[in-house]
Parts: structure tokens; C-alpha cells; sequence
């Protein structure tokens, strides 16, 4: 069964409208309130869920991202380790102004990232925070405006440092909150949290996104690569079997050492291998009859690609590999696609069907829904024989069959 994470998201706007960023709240399913666990734990989650596992810039895009951090995980130093250029930490409403708090604010400032006062409430020791912080955010429903003015007005010292109203629900709220000096708005006037759930991936398949990534490089560092290789045991096992597959056609002594393996297959070879790694753990946990179809449809886009432009031969091959992501991982494909480093012509292909690769995948899609008119039309505009094609459609299963059977 697959696991899934679950966040709320809601839009921190300006005067117009236009989104400064997002607030990522912790839900533990599709109900949307705060679980019954503490406010750390569900920042650890949050930071593993949603930063370590996916691409938090699939949630808040180019804007920022404002994440609740209670004091304690503070002093860890969580957030330094877990660096975001568009990051804001918000200082939970019970932090007290220690020297130690102002110490580590300081070194978030230094390290690039933006800090708020979430909830603020005035009081003796705060303004010593305030040369260092980008955001003060203020609850409504817990200050009056006239509060607000004040403190809005007392720190006009501090011209970087920004006002966000909290707990705005009504227009006459937003047009008030505007009126006393707030830049930006948060509230159910806006939007409500939005519950957006996400598939996490497996630490297999964390492995196999490293391990693609990795091998994409312009420089290969095959010592960095050999320990991605080493951390899984069957992963070592089958690009050792594979190299040597290759490899027995020309020498008759096998190869056993891992990074000699690495570097003997050399960078296509590699990405193919690591292509095939990926699709296959991502399948682990879903019908094999989805990772079968996806390696077929590698074949046969590569062997078509070969006829009508054989510089394509490679990404044809990915192409069909990937074919299937979405279903397997249960996300759209545009959600998947800047985590690939693929090509963009094969971009394009898997996402708007678009380029030569695009309308091989067409055809291949053609055949397996039995659209023999649409099929034909491909095949002449290619020149392509219909006995051809269908060879190499007989071909792919049986390539596919040796594969599984190696394995």
C-alpha cells in the first residue's frame, strides 16, 4: 500500500492580490484541522514529508514558503540543515526572547533565510528581534486595529521589516487591516487552507531519483555514484550482472569490482541502466504488468526512433520508459517532470505529445488501443510497412521477457 503525506496550504497575498507565498500546515489526512501531535513533531514531519522526499517548489512555485518552527527544533539547528532560498521560518507565538533565540536568529539571517514572528504579542525584550526579521504577523482576532497601528508605527525604525494581518475573514477586516498599515493578508477572506495530498516516495525510489540525477551530470564523480550503488545490495548485484552481460561479449574474465563496472558502461549506458532502476522500483509496489508495458514501450520507441531519426534513439528509449510515471506514481505528469533530467524534446513528448518523440509515442498508443486508422495514418506519414512495426512490437516483448527473466 502506498504511503501518502498530506499539507494544507494557504496564500499569504498582498494589497492586489498577488501571492507573496504559503503557509504549509501539517495534516495527517484529507480532514482539515491540526492533529492531536505537538507542534514539533509535526514540523519534523512536515520538513521530511515535504522537503526531503518532493520538490517543496511543486507546492508554493517561486514564492515563498513560511513553515511554523517551534523554539526547541530551533536550537537543533533544523532549519540551517534544511536551507530553502525562498524559505521563511515562523517563531511560534510561545517563544520567549532569550538571548540563545536572538543568537540563532541571527544565524538565520546569515544564512540566507528569512524570518517571521508568527502571532506576535508585544512585550519586553522583542524589539531587540526586530533589525533581524523580514515579517511580523499579527492575529486579528487577538489585537485591536488601534494595537495594530501602534505597533506597526513603533517599528518604522526597521523600513525591511514587513506586516502581515492574520485572521482576516470580511472585506471591512481587509480594508481595515489596509487602512492601519498591513502590506500583506492571510485569511478565510482569501482562502481557506487548502489540503493537497501527495504521494511519498519509498526510500527505493529516493535511491533511483539520486542515482538518475547523479548519472546526468556533465562530470559523472563515480566515487559519489559507487556509494549510491553500494548503499543498496540488489542494485550492486544487477548492474554487476548487467556490465557483464555487456561485457562477455568481448572478454571472457568478468568484472567484479563496482566502480570499474560504473565507469566500464560509461554515461548512456548508465542512464539507461539507472532509467530502468527507477521505473522499476517505482512498480515495485504496483502491478508488474505497468513496469512490463513501460519496458516494452522503451524498446519499441527506440527500435522506431532508429528507423525514422537515429539521434533520438536514446531519449526515444526514456521516453517509453517513462511513459508511465504518472500512473505509478499517482501524480501528474507536469508535477514529475522537473525532477527528470531529461531532455527537452522528451519533456515535451511525455507531457503535450509534442516532436518526433511525442508522435512515436502516439503510435505506439495507437496500436495498444487497436486506433488502426489513426495507426495507419502515422505509419504513412513515416513510411513505415504496418508488418514492420508489428516486428518491432514483437520484438520489444521478447526483450522484455529476456530482461525478466535475468532478473
Amino acid at each position: 500500500m502506498n504511503a501518502y503525506s498530506f499539507v494544507a496550504r494557504q496564500a499569504i497575498l498582498d494589497v492586489n492580490g498577488n501571492p507573496l507565498g504559503y503557509e504549509l500546515l501539517f495534516r495527517l489526512g484529507l480532514e482539515n484541522r491540526f492533529p492531536d501531535i505537538s507542534s514539533e513533531q509535526a514540523t519534523r514531519r512536515l520538513i521530511a514529508e515535504q522537503f526531503l522526499s518532493e520538490k517543496i517548489d511543486d507546492l508554493v512555485g517561486s514564492a515563498m514558503c513560511f513553515v511554523n518552527f517551534p523554539d526547541s527544533l530551533l536550537a537543533e539547528g533544523l532549519t540551517i540543515g534544511q536551507k530553502h532560498q525562498n524559505m521563511v521560518i515562523e517563531i511560534l507565538e510561545d517563544a520567549r526572547p532569550t538571548p540563545e533565540l536572538l543568537e540563532q536568529v541571527k544565524q538565520l539571517r546569515r544564512a540566507g533565510i528569512k524570518v517571521a514572528l508568527d502571532d506576535h504579542v508585544p512585550g519586553h525584550g522583542w524589539s531587540s528581534f526586530f533589525p533581524y526579521v523580514n515579517f511580523i504577523k499579527l492575529d486579528l482576532r487577538q489585537l485591536p486595529l488601534a494595537d495594530c497601528r501602534r505597533i506597526i508605527e513603533q517599528a518604522s525604525d526597521y523600513p525591511e521589516l514587513r506586516f502581515i494581518a492574520e485572521k482576516v475573514e470580511t472585506l471591512d477586516e481587509f480594508e481595515s487591516a489596509r487602512a492601519v498599515g498591513f502590506e500583506y493578508f492571510q485569511g478565510y477572506y482569501f482562502q481557506q487552507p487548502q489540503v493537497i495530498k501527495r504521494r511519498l516516495l519509498t526510500t527505493d525510489e529516493i535511491t533511483a531519483f539520486e542515482l538518475l540525477k547523479a548519472v546526468s551530470e556533465p562530470q559523472i564523480d563515480y566515487d559519489k555514484l559507487t556509494a549510491l550503488f553500494s548503499r543498496d545490495l540488489p542494485l550492486t548485484y544487477n548492474v554487476l550482472r548487467y556490465v557483464n552481460s555487456l561485457h562477455m561479449g568481448y572478454k571472457r574474465q568478468s568484472i567484479e569490482n563496482l566502480r570499474y563496472a560504473l565507469v566500464y558502461l560509461g554515461q548512456e549506458q548508465l542512464k539507461r541502466f539507472t532509467a530502468m532502476v527507477m521505473t522499476a522500483y517505482i512498480s515495485k509496489n504496483k502491478n508488474r504488468e505497468l513496469y512490463r508495458l513501460s519496458i516494452i514501450r522503451a524498446r519499441w520507441c527506440e527500435l522506431l526512433a532508429g528507423l525514422m531519426n537515429p539521434a533520438l534513439a536514446h531519449d526515444a528509449f526514456i521516453c517509453g520508459l517513462f511513459s508511465l510515471l504518472d500512473v505509478l506514481l499517482e501524480r501528474p505528469v507536469a508535477d514529475i517532470l522537473p525532477q527528470l533530467p531529461i531532455s527537452d524534446e522528451a519533456k515535451q513528448a511525455l507531457e503535450h505529445g509534442k516532436g518526433e518523440l511525442g508522435f512515436l509515442l502516439g503510435l505506439i498508443q495507437d496500436h495498444e488501443r487497436a486506433n488502426w486508422t489513426n495507426l495507419q495514418k502515422r505509419l504513412d506519414f513515416i513510411g513505415l510497412q504496418p508488418d514492420v512495426n508489428a516486428r518491432y512490437y514483437e520484438e520489444a516483448i521478447s526483450w522484455s521477457n529476456q530482461l525478466e527473466a535475468s532478473r
